[in-house]
């Protein structure tokens, strides 16, 4: 049986000639804490707290140690002087089955003690020879692809390992969001740089970005993918966690940690409004770059449990906003509520209070005859993780449910946005138009209470709670030509940091020089 007290390490890495390397001691001894002999030298590490690791029996850490040009030999003890075992997180860049990785021309490596020397392919080969012996020798699930895919890299590695590489993506099966975008400015730019945009073909955008961008298009988990996966330097995402990013998760991972030595950059995906520190947190996501659009976002990324440095977090302005405007604008009224965790099936989501109250908005007569009355279209644009369940929803010959737009399209076709804690609120809002606050319930699954953002002081919009009242200020904006009231335009023009199109430009320029 595996013992409750031991060692646990999140991450480590190499990063501008400082090695990293953070976790936490898992202990029921009240002599809690842990510190490092590096080169013989006695040194502390860094403390944090997490929101969650609130735990009594946790004591988070982080060693952040100088390489100089020298070696490094650091073992990790703990205050009780016992020797607890070390374990390697689950997206920790190494595991029981693979300890070493190579960055910035050292090899880094694992043997009971944390190791950094300078590289040489040698070395390479020889750490390389050992964990594949372990592999063969322990034979776990999907291991024959695990072997092939690391020998592929250590053959390439000479080849490959001096090349600059970005791989771009947003989800696996659907773009349209702040990497696509990034990606259009970035693969104009003449800097000797290989980009690739990637996407599984079942997606709807598989195609459309296969004519536009031809072979810089890799094949989400392709064999293609997976190898450049494996040589690139820069991975760059709106998306933040390894279930969207990582081509070896599903089956070999962690028998390929170490393989690579990618930095994440962080695109986001909205401007952040609630307090997310339970999900966007340091221990779990180890990221180079998290992009911010407004200053209050930014100070929030602070002070609110996520432990990121100054040099993580950058208010640069989110890609796709540099392509929101106003041509084309339409009659058009758009319901955009954003998703709830935890509905996990059909059941649940059929006896929720979130598809109870939107199922009926869609449906409502009042509304309806009225936008009908007045020539305003309505339109239903479901959360991604929504779209499996539709058939469940009551069907009208009104309300379209468009599962084919892009984003930007009904963000700039609108005239009204009905949403509910979704933070595409901040790209409608950009374009200085009319938003409701559809909020019937406290039900969302971030802290919507306790962030910065608090939407009936900082909000664009009022918060309604009620479907009768929800009608009526549809109505209202329906009979002003849906205008955005003056104590919300103030609110929009003091909030965003930048609106001169160029924060793809910015976000290139930053990830380019780090």
């Amino acid at each position: 049986m595996e013992s409750f007290n031991k060692i646990n390490i999140d991450f480590i890495t190499l990063r501008d000639n400082i090695l990293n390397i953070s976790g936490y001691l898992n202990c029921d001894n009240s002599q809690m804490g842990v510190y490092g002999i590096c080169n013989g030298e006695e040194i502390q590490p860094e403390s944090y707290d997490y929101p969650t690791r609130r735990d009594k029996t946790i004591f988070n850490f982080e060693f952040k140690i100088p390489i100089n040009d020298k070696s490094i030999k650091l073992n990790i003890k703990s205050y009780d002087g016992i020797n607890y075992p070390i374990r390697f997180r689950k997206f920790c860049n190494m595991s029981d089955l693979s300890r070493y990785y190579v960055k910035d021309n050292k090899l880094v490596f694992f043997d009971g003690s944390f190791n950094v020397l300078d590289f040489s392919y040698f070395k390479m080969i020889s750490n390389e020879f050992k964990e594949l012996f372990k592999i063969i020798k322990k034979r776990p699930d999907f291991y024959t692809q695990a072997i092939l895919f690391r020998l592929v890299h250590l053959i390439l590695y000479p080849f490959m390992n001096n090349k600059k590489i970005w791989v771009v993506m947003d989800r696996k099966t659907m773009a349209d969001d702040n990497a696509e975008h990034f990606f259009k400015y970035a693969i104009k730019q003449k800097d000797g740089i290989r980009k690739f945009f990637a996407i599984h073909n079942s997606s709807r955008d598989f195609s459309r970005l296969s004519m536009l961008f031809k072979d810089k298009i890799l094949d989400c988990d392709s064999v293609k993918h997976r190898i450049y996966y494996l040589f690139c330097d820069k991975l760059i995402s709106s998306q933040g966690t390894e279930y969207d990013l990582n081509p070896f998760l599903n089956k070999n991972y962690p028998l390929m940690a170490g393989a690579t030595n990618l930095d994440f950059y962080f695109l986001q995906h909205g401007v952040i409004k609630d307090n997310m520190s339970s999900w966007l947190r340091k221990y779990d996501r180890n990221p180079k770059l998290i992009v911010s659009s407004t200053i209050p976002e930014y100070k929030s990324l602070f002070d609110e449990g996520y432990n990121y440095g100054d040099k993580v977090i950058q208010l640069l302005g989110l890609p796709r906003y540099d392509n929101l405007d106003n041509i084309g604008l339409k009659k058009q009224i758009v319901i955009m509520p954003t998703w709830r965790n935890y509905l996990t099936n059909k059941e649940e989501l059929l006896s929720s209070e979130y598809f109870k109250r939107f199922n009926s908005l869609i449906n409502n007569e009042m509304l309806i005859e009225y936008a009908k009355n007045h020539e305003y279209e309505i339109i239903f644009k479901p959360h991604p993780e929504l779209t499996p369940y539709l058939d469940l929803f009551n069907k009208n010959d009104y309300v379209k449910i468009d599962l084919d737009k892009k984003y930007q399209e009904i963000f700039n076709e609108s005239a009204l946005m009905i949403t509910d804690y979704s933070s595409i609120f901040f790209d409608f809002s950009y374009l200085k138009k009319p938003l409701i606050y559809y909020q019937y319930a406290n039900d969302y699954h971030y802290d919507s209470q306790n962030g910065y953002f608090q939407y009936k002081t900082m909000g664009f919009g009022p918060v309604i709670d009620n479907e009768d009242d929800l009608v009526e200020k549809i109505i209202s904006y329906i009979d002003n030509g849906c205008k955005m009231e003056d104590i919300y335009l103030n609110r929009v023009e003091n909030f965003f940091r930048y609106n001169d199109h160029n924060n793809s430009k910015r976000c290139y320029e930053w990830i380019l020089s780090h």
